[in-house]
């Protein structure tokens, strides 16, 4: 019968249970696997299984949902069409099944429900939780138990050892073969091999099945499920035919028109094809073969090509050029015709390098294609101006935070494909503006929440299997819930999650001093990729304990606080939070101020400066309103915006969020497309997403540098919430040298749409749209203009 376990994590109590579904007691789902798998000295090993089980139906249902789930991973199918993948990624305290509805893929008669599980071990990704392999499914709660009989998991699934699939950690293989110690924890290299391939294992009906086992209990009997099952709300992630890109160098053979037509490599011989897909995209690679017996095919995915000291080269147009090192899939022929060879994982990549050793035999590829992969989005917004390039930045920072948008948001989809708060924040707010869709968002807030540690503090990433605390990124999140309560309606999200930011921010107290400032804490004190802030360098000075960065960073989390307080939780602690920041703006400009640099230091010691504590000493009103215009203007280098002086520490991409946000606060938003000039720059490097640092970089693929693609609709089409859930609407658009700019940008209600026309020099006509429901007001210099739903139209002589 149910157990009781499962039930509750799906919110149905037992009584509900059974009377939604009749005969519920008779119903049995457990957790299965593979009877050697299962034992207690392999159920952590990376191993890929195939599970079946034959149906009979007398009719088709007009429906029939199921549940589906397994640890690490799944393809389902029905009747050898690929009907559902998962689970979503997510602790073992919420781990995601599947709802779908297989009974368009079922008929009359003989029916096989089969899956691909996967689990990768230690070489797993550091995203991946796991507790041991396994896979769960069973109909539905609230269907009639009799339309698929016996389907639910247990002794009479089928289940086989795929060897066809192996896999190998990646950190030390890549590390090993180019010699460069780079972070990598996204999931690791395979080997496909088409000896071991099975036919019909998902299809075939009847007949004799080798090396198929009955499955057993992934659990011992006494044992508590490690899963807590919640339903994946998430929609299924997108996936679209693409090309397999042009091969532009060659070694080796004598070049035809592959990718789109065959090419043959002799017997004995070796041969390399490099390829341009033309832009850095999420894909699963597909290649085809024919014969080739005893051959091996390496292919390498890489970002771009490298150069001397294993650095990108600076043209990443450039393929003809340096080596293409990075994660390598292998291909192992078996002779047949038509072989399929795919990763189960996907890749991102612009260039690759196919490497083909044959043996006795002479191998044929026939095709090389892709299928892209992603988080659905739909792109509801715009930005077309009389500045292509400003077009092409929008463009490709939304291209980058598609890259880096699945299952969870993505720091980099090559390297690590781990949610990070510092870029995730950025990610979400792009999301909203230019797709309006907030559950991937919802998702990362309920992540970071469910990541609180045992001292109260959230972690700096989620889901992972290795812990690591970065407490910066914790003040950063409660900036994260913020944002959302301004930019969504539903504000359910923010309020379930009250009690984790309430406690990191209590953890957060424990470390302020006497004298009003943040003192030392665990944890790595990250600020931004520059020397001296990624982490705080070591002192003698007993002034220098305290971190007046930090400090700002606190104070805003605090008043961000306030405000959620205030309207959402407890009116004592929104009074105490602001309380609390008043307290630390105090400290900061009576300990953090130079009068004789006049800016404030990173450190009561004053022994280095930077842009990041004068950024957030303006955007969190440290810095007096008649300052603030002066000391942005000190920390940034004169006509060569977003640099800094000699002497101050310069932000990075990452952090030129936060210069932006205090540029626009300081109302100098005319001059943010000033701060532009890097992203200019990239674009005639050829850039197809953008980097996490200056060159040299080791990620081309980082969202946390898309924020311009919102801050183009923000700032510079100047569309942004004036009052909580967007309930209002503030248009003040600032657009620089521009003449002509029309743009839109999703809210919740329907798109804002916006044309601006240049009306002699300080003048401007323009065209406003708003959706039923939402009113606001225009900004233009010292015009205020009240706005209402529908058409307005403005003139500024």
């Amino acid at each position: 019968m149910f157990t009781y376990r499962w039930v509750r994590s799906l919110g149905y109590p037992a009584a509900a249970l059974a009377a939604l579904i009749p005969g519920a007691a008779c119903a049995q789902a457990v957790w299965i696997s593979h009877p050697q798998v299962a034992r207690p000295d392999r159920q952590n090993d990376a191993t890929s299984l195939q599970f079946r089980r034959a149906v009979d139906l007398k009719a088709v249902p007009t429906k029939l949902e199921i549940d589906v789930s397994a640890d690490n991973r799944f393809v389902l199918f029905v009747n050898g069409r690929q009907v559902a993948s998962g689970p979503a990624r997510g602790d073992l305290a919420h781990w995601r099944f599947r709802r779908v509805d297989i009974a368009p893929y079922l008929k009359a008669g003989s029916n096989v429900i089969a899956a691909q599980v996967w689990n990768d071990g230690k070489a797993a990704g550091v995203a991946q939780t796991s507790a041991r392999t396994g896979f769960w499914l069973m109909q539905s709660p609230g269907q009639e138990p009799d339309l698929a009989p016996n389907l639910e998991t247990g002794s009479g699934w089928l289940v086989r050892v795929d060897g066809a699939r192996s896999v190998t950690p990646a950190q030390p293989g890549i590390a090993a073969k180019v010699g460069w110690d780079k972070y990598f924890a996204a999931p690791p290299p395979e080997t496909i091999d088409a000896s071991k391939f099975t036919t019909g294992w998902n299809t075939q009906i009847g007949g004799h099945l080798t090396d198929w086992a009955r499955a057993v209990p992934a659990l011992s009997p006494s044992e508590a499920a490690p899963w807590r099952l919640i339903e994946d709300k998430l929609p299924a992630m997108r996936t679209y035919p693409m090309d397999g890109g042009r091969v532009i160098k060659a070694w080796g053979v004598r070049l035809g028109r592959f990718p789109s037509s065959g090419l043959t490599i002799p017997a004995n011989s070796e041969a390399t094809l490099r390829l341009d897909m033309g832009a850095m995209r999420a894909a699963y690679p597909k290649l085809i073969t024919s014969g080739g017996s005893g051959a091996r095919i390496d292919l390498t995915y890489a970002e771009a090509p490298y150069g001397e000291k294993l650095a990108y080269l600076p043209n990443r147009s450039d393929g003809q050029q340096g080596w293409i090192l990075g994660v390598t899939d292998t291909f192992l022929p078996d002779g047949s015709r038509n072989a399929s060879f795919s990763p189960f994982w996907w890749r991102a990549w612009r260039y690759a390098e196919i490497k083909v050793k044959t043996g006795a035999e002479p191998l044929r590829l026939e095709s090389f294609s892709r299928t892209g992969t992603g988080y659905p989005f739909e792109t509801k917004a715009r930005f077309v101006s009389d500045d292509p390039d400003l077009n092409r930045i929008w463009q490709i920072g939304w291209d980058t935070v598609q890259i880096d948008a699945h299952e969870t948001y993505m720091d980099t989809a090559y390297w690590e494909q781990l949610q990070y708060v510092g870029d995730t924040r950025i990610q979400a707010l792009v999301s909203y503006a230019v797709s309006g869709d907030p559950h991937l968002a919802r998702q990362a807030i309920g992540a970071f929440a469910a990541s609180r540690d045992k001292e109260g503090l959230i972690q700096s990433r989620g889901p992972a299997n290795l812990d690591q605390s970065i407490p910066p990124f914790a003040l950063l999140w409660v900036g994260m819930l913020h944002d959302y309560w301004m930019q969504q309606p539903d504000d359910m999200p923010i309020r379930q999650v009250l009690p984790e930011m309430r406690s990191s921010l209590d953890w957060y107290a424990r470390y302020v001093k006497s004298d009003g400032l943040v003192g030392t804490t665990p944890g790595w004190e990250f600020i931004d990729w520059r020397d001296g802030i990624s982490n705080y360098p070591e002192t003698t000075d007993p002034k220098d304990t305290e971190r007046c960065i930090i400090s700002l960073m606190y104070l805003g989390a605090l008043r961000q606080a306030g405000d959620l307080e205030a309207a959402l939780g407890d009116s004592n602690r929104a009074r105490s939070n602001r309380a609390q920041a008043e307290k630390v703006g105090d400290a900061v400009r009576s300990l953090c101020w130079s009068p004789e640099q006049g800016m404030f230091a990173d450190q009561p010691a004053k022994t280095s400066f930077s842009q990041h504590a004068n950024i957030l000493a303006v955007l969190h009103d440290v810095a007096p309103l008649d300052t603030r215009r002066q000391l942005l203007g000190r920390i940034l280098k004169p006509g060569s915006w977003p640099d800094a002086p000699q002497g101050i520490t310069p932000s990075t991409f990452y952090f030129n969020f936060y210069l932006a946000r205090a540029i626009d606060h300081a109302g100098l938003g005319d001059r943010y497309l000033e701060m532009l000039a890097p992203w200019r720059a990239m674009l005639k490097q050829g850039f197809t997403t953008w980097p996490e640092n200056p060159d040299p970089t080791r990620s081309d693929s980082h969202a946390w540098s898309a924020h311009p693609t919102y801050d183009l609709l923000a700032i510079v089409a100047g569309i942004q919430p004036a009052a909580p859930g967007f309930s209002r609407v503030r248009i003040a658009p600032h657009l620089g040298t521009m003449r002509k700019l029309d743009a839109s940008l999703s809210h919740p209600r329907g798109p804002i749409r916006v044309e601006y026309r240049r009306n002699g020099s300080k003048g401007l006509v323009a065209k406003i749209n708003l959706p039923v429901g939402l009113s606001g007001e225009f900004v233009w210099k010292e015009a205020r203009i009240p706005l209402t739903a529908g058409a307005n139209h403005v003139t500024i002589e």
